[in-house]
């Protein structure tokens, strides 16, 4: 298994540092009498508990490695199953690399908020070794029920019907063409499970703040994104627990605080110190409505 680690590492092209510290981790935890037998039947289980952060963490503890960066290697090591269950399910190699690359874009978060090689967040990846959530291209989807009847044009949703959920992972610009192409594939890779019906994408995210339009440039690619999408509602984030996606730190509420390195940083400080909130947007659309259909 440590071989595979440092040809996963490889693979995926993770910074040198990362795949040394994956390594030491992988020796540390092997190497600890109380925890070496536990960690490997972890990963022989296929363990996706919800109590599994728990047990890595305990693990962690007693090796003395990071906990984060114990479960993101829990998930690295559990990746060699994944992708037998790929090839038993059919599934191309190129959707496994785009999916698990989400592992790559966490791990870089991690990095740059907590200064650690890991992640905070590795329940989220939970959803992809079940086979329920897979990234097509830039953007990653999952089946999902819409809560609420909602109807455009000639086409409607009914409370309970099947929609294609969407995430955007951090992995570089979204470009609109790369959305296009996203929402492309996932309407190919899904369609069997609408019976004919019209394809319906969701979205919530805090990239749907429907005040994007009122502080952002005008050849913004999040206002491109956002383009697409019927903005429903939307649900104010009183602590901007989104901060560290756009500044790498979690706010303080002192927008002096913030760095300004960025376009889209220099726009949202300058927003909070008008006195602004943020929010999160609920967005829907038709897959037939996208331009690419017209």
């Amino acid at each position: 298994m440590r071989n595979y680690v440092s040809m996963f590492c490889d693979e995926f092209k993770y910074p040198a540092e990362a795949k040394e510290c994956f390594l030491d981790a992988f020796d540390k935890v092997s190497a600890c009498e109380e925890t070496a037998g536990e960690f490997m039947g972890l990963v022989e289980a296929y363990d996706l508990g919800d109590d599994l952060l728990d047990k890595l963490t305990n693990l962690a503890e007693k090796c003395g490695v990071h906990k984060f960066t114990l479960h993101l290697l829990y998930f690295i090591c559990l990746s060699k199953r994944l992708r037998e269950l790929y090839e038993e399910n059919n599934l191309p190699y190129e959707i496994y690399y785009d999916t698990v690359s989400d592992l790559k874009w966490k791990l870089m978060e991690c990095h740059h908020v907590e200064g650690v090689w890991g992640s905070f967040v590795a329940n989220w990846f939970r959803r992809f070794y079940r086979l329920d959530r897979f990234a097509l291209g830039r953007l990653q989807f999952e089946p999902s029920e819409i809560d609420f009847d909602y109807k455009k044009g000639d086409k409607e949703l009914k409370k309970g019907d099947l929609v294609i959920n969407i995430h955007i992972p951090s992995a570089g610009p979204l470009h609109k063409e790369l959305c296009l192409d996203a929402y492309k594939r996932a309407a190919e890779f899904y369609k069997d499970r609408f019976n004919g019906k019209p394809i319906a994408f969701v979205c919530y995210s805090w990239l749907l703040y429907p005040r994007h339009t009122e502080f952002l440039p005008e050849n913004s690619n999040i206002l491109k994104f956002m383009e697409d999408f019927d903005i429903v509602w939307s649900k104010e984030q009183p602590h901007f627990g989104d901060c560290w996606r756009i500044f790498g730190k979690a706010y303080n509420g002192d927008p002096d605080d913030l760095p300004q390195e960025t376009s889209l940083q220099r726009a949202y400080a300058s927003w909070l110190k008008k006195g602004n909130t943020v929010a999160n947007g609920y967005g829907v659309f038709f897959y037939d409505d996208l331009p690419l259909n017209k």
